[in-house]
């Protein structure tokens, strides 16, 4: 999949060959649904991982300022596309942290992927706080659809969706946020949601500064059958999709 992004990326390049409007739309076509399929084999990948208990925790000494400024930038552009801002407040004094870069890195932008994706217009917040006993707070807070109060229950199950009517709206797996509620868990952290329907939602991460716990963590609360349903069913939405 790698490779069939890459070459169609090459092609795109304005200095690499003339192509017609036909051609370009095609190209475009294939690199965007790509990218799709990639993410949700990603997603796959990761899903089973923490199902199976197979995740270990890597903590290092990294900078939460630049994790968020750097993963805010590798996606700010699908923000553009529709016209919605991004405002990062940061109120951290030290920025020093020692926790799972990459995992947290995970978490931050499944919910600012999900903020973007579900905001038709107006803003998206980013806070950054410190708390009491040596914790972290991370914020993402939008203006979009908001999330019905029967539904906030449900929000961080594997592949539950937003409907509106009988009409499914948003395109996904609905595996974003479930992946990020298992990360969070693993770093020691806790996740929480407030929203109300037609007004936005505002999705928090607390986690440690400094995780306490060893080094090696793996979770285990769910059964082998229960992993392997869920990767069949992720397995069957790719094949719709190839």
């Amino acid at each position: 999949m790698n490779a069939v992004i890459g070459f169609t990326q090459l092609f795109l390049r304005p200095k690499f060959h003339q192509l017609t409007l036909q051609q370009k739309d095609i190209l475009e076509r294939i690199l965007s649904n790509g990218n799709h399929l990639l993410m949700l084999l990603n997603q796959l990948i990761e899903l089973c991982g923490v199902e199976n208990g197979d995740i270990t925790l890597k903590s290092e000494i990294f900078d939460l300022s630049q994790l968020i400024k750097t993963t805010n930038a590798q996606i700010h552009s699908l923000a553009d596309e529709k016209h919605l801002s991004i405002v990062i407040h940061n109120r951290l004094e030290n920025h020093i942290v020692f926790n799972d870069i990459e995992k947290l890195k995970q978490v931050f932008r499944n919910l600012l992927l999900n903020a973007i994706k579900f905001t038709e217009s107006g803003h998206i917040w980013v806070e950054i706080e410190e708390l009491p006993a040596n914790k972290l707070a991370i914020t993402v807070r939008d203006t979009g659809i908001g999330i019905a109060t029967g539904d906030i229950e449900h929000i961080f199950e594997r592949f539950w969706q937003v409907y509106r009517g009988n009409k499914r709206r948003y395109a996904g797996t609905g595996l974003g946020l479930a992946i990020a509620h298992s990360l969070v868990q693993i770093m020691c952290g806790n996740i929480t949601v407030s929203s109300h329907l037609g007004e936005g939602s505002a999705f928090r991460v607390e986690i440690p500064r400094q995780i306490s716990s060893p080094i090696s963590q793996q979770v285990k609360d769910v059964s082998s059958t229960q992993v392997a349903h869920s990767c069949r069913k992720l397995f069957y939405i790719c094949s719709i999709l190839l």
